[in-house]
């Protein structure tokens, strides 16, 4: 294997693990909002981040000749994203929200700039191809998440959803 092949691998082992992350941080998330469709915006972030490491095993399995282990990288990931939430497993209010969205906006960035340096670190056209798709995807995310915050720093309300207020 040359050097630039276990580049690409360092790589991708690293994408896997911040996919991992993201999918299992956006699976709790949406079981603690409230509202239906801030709970169908994180199922499908969840179930998106899942493709994408999908995505991301093909192609170590096509650059290796065979599979990588995941069963650590997959293990310590799913924890730190469980660290992030509160024990309680009660809804949460606006500010923690708030603070979880800006949390997956970092991580989408980062997602980002490694998937976009990676597309000049490599000559391998799939690996390229996978690199760049990646960055679209991981845009887009990043957009729906500043769009949710934009929308809950608008009195709390997202997507159409407004908790109930007291009137008085």
């Amino acid at each position: 294997m040359n050097e630039q092949d276990r580049e690409i691998l360092n790589i991708l082992k690293e994408a896997i693990s911040i996919e991992i992350y993201g999918r299992e941080y956006y699976s709790i998330f949406s079981d603690l909002v409230e509202g239906e469709n801030a709970k169908s915006l994180f199922k499908g972030l969840s179930r998106d981040e899942g493709e994408h490491r999908q995505l991301l095993e093909t192609q170590f399995l096509k650059v290796a000749g065979k599979s990588f282990d995941i069963s650590k990288v997959d293990e310590v990931n799913r924890e730190k994203a469980k660290s992030v939430f509160p024990e309680s497993l009660e809804p949460l209010g606006i500010q923690e929200t708030k603070d979880i969205l800006k949390l997956g906006i970092r991580t989408e960035e980062r997602s980002i700039e490694l998937y976009s340096k990676s597309v000049d670190r490599t000559d391998n056209k799939s690996s390229k191809d996978l690199f760049s798709r990646l960055v679209l995807f991981e845009t887009e995310h990043k957009k729906t998440l500043e769009d949710a915050l934009y929308y809950l720093d608008q009195e709390g309300s997202w997507y159409g959803y407004s908790p109930p207020t007291i009137e008085g």
